[in-house]
């Protein structure tokens, strides 16, 4: 399978926003998991974590690293041979994919909601939309149907990047107003 390099992009560090330890320990024991089994660190990547990626949020920039490591892990099984062990490593962080980005999404929302945000709704919908895609891929890939891994890779750090870009930084900059003029 022929994935390519592609570099990336991330944000300035801010203060962070106060009370959102809540924000997902089952998120970061997902993550944890993952990173305990034993995927080699010399493996070659797609994107690197960039600090202009930063939406100021500890919890969410963690969150956020953590889709690039799973997006990294994918694009490393299908720069590999297919043989089973790969198959079953890229079903396998596929699937952690899917429930990280869950739990994401849900840590995300409920942020959002917390304060008020008015783009809640469309945020929401972006949310909705990416998973539903990438849900279909994985149907795709689980029936042995017509799968290009590297396209559903670089998919996934662009839809992921650009994102973070635009959408996640506009909710950052509000949530830093607020907290700016006192009001959380």
């Amino acid at each position: 399978m022929n994935c390519r390099r592609e570099s990336a992009v991330s944000g300035s560090a801010k203060t962070p926003l106060r009370g959102l330890d809540y924000l997902d320990k089952t998120v970061y024991n997902i993550g944890m998991n993952i990173l305990k089994s034993g995927i080699p660190d010399n493996r070659p990547i797609l994107v690197e974590w960039q600090e202009r990626y930063s939406v100021g949020i500890p919890k969410i920039d963690e969150q956020h690293k953590e889709l690039l490591r799973l997006t990294n892990e994918l694009y490393a099984s299908c720069l590999k041979d297919n043989d089973e062990e790969e198959k079953a490593h890229f079903k396998k962080t596929i699937s952690a994919l899917v429930n990280y980005v869950s739990e994401h999404f849900a840590a995300e929302e409920r942020l959002l909601k917390r304060v008020d945000y008015p783009e809640y709704a469309a945020h929401r919908s972006e949310h909705t939309g990416f998973v539903k895609k990438v849900l279909e891929q994985v149907t795709e890939f689980n029936e042995g149907k017509n799968f290009a891994p590297n396209s559903f890779v670089r998919y996934l750090k662009d839809w992921i990047l650009g994102h973070i870009a635009v959408s996640d930084k506009r909710y950052s900059e509000y949530i830093f107003a607020l907290k700016k003029q006192g009001k959380i």
